[in-house]
């Protein structure tokens, strides 16, 4: 019988940005491997419209676990943004971020929230996670910045960090008509995109250089 050893992760700065990207564009495996074997299968998969930024996040993966998966294009119609997907398996960093991290397994767009290791820790903790969840969820909304969400707990966990941060902003909630369900929303207030910008430690450098061109 192969058992694998779990390695327990240590809360980084790093990680933090990880926790951050899985939230945001990211999905944990609810399944077994196949019809035959009904162990659990440890797959994570991140799902990325910037090349260069999943090559980014590949060598940040890299620091933690030896996996030799590599972003793929996804195919997609010609009209389309181009995607890159990103799937590995490893026992222990999916124990960090289901267990440790909180992040539920399967659909979690609904229930997801900032996990409590992230709201506990010290600063530079909760702003590489906000860092994380913006570069791959974040983005323009209503001629500012801010966030999207089917999880009000999410929001409202955003909305505390931002707080703290002393950076205003507004929260809001809508109908979404396309999926008829209500969705939720923070936008910074125009006059704190500067303090946003610059204390938030972003990694997604395609992303900050479409918002300087439009903001700066």
């Amino acid at each position: 019988m192969n058992i694998v050893k779990i390695k327990k992760f240590k809360l980084c700065p790093d990680l933090a940005y990880l926790t951050g990207v899985i939230i945001g564009d990211g999905h944990l495996a609810n399944a077994t491997k196949s019809k035959n074997d009904k162990s659990a299968d440890y797959k994570i998969v991140v799902d990325i419209s910037d090349k260069d930024y999943s090559k980014y996040l590949t060598n940040l993966i890299l620091k933690f676990i030896k996996t030799k998966s590599r972003p793929k294009e996804i195919n997609q119609s010609s009209n389309r943004k181009k995607r890159y997907c990103m799937q590995f398996r490893n026992k222990s960093l999916f124990y960090f971020f289901t267990i440790d991290m909180e992040i539920p397994k399967g659909k979690k767009s609904d229930i997801v929230k900032v996990p409590t290791a992230i709201i506990n820790s010290d600063s530079n903790i909760r702003l590489n996670f906000l860092a994380g969840l913006f570069d791959t969820d974040g983005g323009f909304r209503g001629g500012t910045l801010g966030f999207t969400s089917a999880s009000k707990k999410l929001i409202l966990d955003i909305s505390v960090l931002l707080n703290e941060l002393k950076i205003r902003h507004m929260c809001e909630s809508w109908i979404n008509k396309n999926y008829n369900k209500q969705f939720y929303g923070i936008r910074i207030k125009k006059n704190q995109i500067d303090k946003f910008l610059n204390t938030v430690p972003f990694r997604n450098f395609e992303k900050r250089r479409r918002i300087l061109n439009r903001f700066l």
